[in-house]
């Protein structure tokens, strides 16, 4: 069997688990495919394709079934946020392979804790301001062990380890 059918047959085992009942969809087994021959030969695919096909598992199922390390790039947080928090479990769950995967944020994400002591310091700073963002900016400092906006996404060992994607953000063959 070649990795292609074996991640077609993967993904519809897994779509048949999702909690409506997942249906087949031919743009997201093409995907899936085409991404499980990427990998394999060590190529390309850039893909698009519409809301609603199914992409993240189209690329995510051979991802995880490679064994290979993969960095999947989010255009926007809620995507990432949505692989973190709920595509990568259901996949844990689903998948019979085990893996670990950590979510990775810009720079601009992160409060330095440095230039908020220097702040902190200086008469002009925000210590001497009292708008509850301020306030809510330091107290979150003090406190977090990550200092993200939003709660992290701790790396998770579940059952398959990250794996290397070949497609963009919105892509589809």
């Amino acid at each position: 069997m070649s990795f292609a059918d074996l991640t077609a047959e993967a993904l519809e085992a897994v779509t048949a688990s999702l909690p409506a009942g997942g249906e087949r969809r031919e743009g997201q087994v093409d995907m899936a495919r085409a991404v499980a021959d990427a990998i394999e030969t060590d190529g390309h695919v850039v893909v698009q394709a519409g809301t609603g096909t199914g992409k993240s598992l189209a690329y995510l199922v051979p991802a995880v079934l490679s064994d290979r390390p993969t960095v999947v790039a989010t255009a926007t947080k809620a995507l990432q946020d949505q692989l973190a928090g709920k595509d990568l479990p259901f996949l844990a769950d689903h998948l019979d392979v085990p893996f670990r995967f950590a979510v990775l944020k810009g720079r601009s994400n992160y409060l330095c804790l440095q230039r908020l002591d220097e702040l902190e310091a200086d008469d002009r700073s925000i210590s001497t301001s009292t708008t509850p963002n301020e306030t809510a900016v330091r107290s979150t400092a003090r406190r977090s062990t990550s200092c993200e906006p939003s709660p992290p996404h701790p790396p998770q060992e579940i059952a398959a380890s990250s794996k290397r994607s070949t497609t963009a953000p919105g892509a589809s063959s």
